[in-house]
């Protein structure tokens, strides 16, 4: 009989001395109930990361930080349906980046209305 993996769902272990101490994670989610997307978000931000769209989160963890994210991701969603995704970025994917920041506010106060657009170097976002 096949033995079951107890960590599917979850990220799995490397050997010790594999993969990037520290990687930047892109994290979205789609969840339907108002106060588990509202407590997802404060996981979020009490592991640093930044909030980058209402429901995107963005920073750097190592990997068993992100392995514990994902477990108090999964233990507060429980049964709800729900969509989270946790995407490891390079950093050589961080190097072309671009970054369109455009908000009513400012668009409103005059000026040619166009997108301010910014490419990020090696300093991050």
């Amino acid at each position: 009989m096949a033995r079951s993996n107890r960590y599917r769902g979850v990220l799995q272990p490397l050997q010790v001395g594999r993969g990037s101490p520290e990687a930047s994670v892109l994290l979205i989610y789609d969840i339907e109930n108002d106060r588990i997307r509202t407590r997802v978000s404060e996981i979020c931000l009490d592991f640093g990361l930044e909030r980058i769209q209402f429901s995107a989160f963005f920073g750097r963890l190592n990997r068993n930080r992100r392995q514990e994210l994902c477990l108090r991701v999964q233990r507060e969603i429980g049964d709800e349906p729900a969509r989270v995704r946790v995407v490891p970025v390079s950093e050589d994917d961080l190097k072309e980046m671009w970054v369109l920041d455009q908000y009513r506010g400012e668009a409103e106060k005059g000026g040619a209305g166009l997108p301010r657009l910014r490419v990020l170097g090696r300093e991050g976002f």
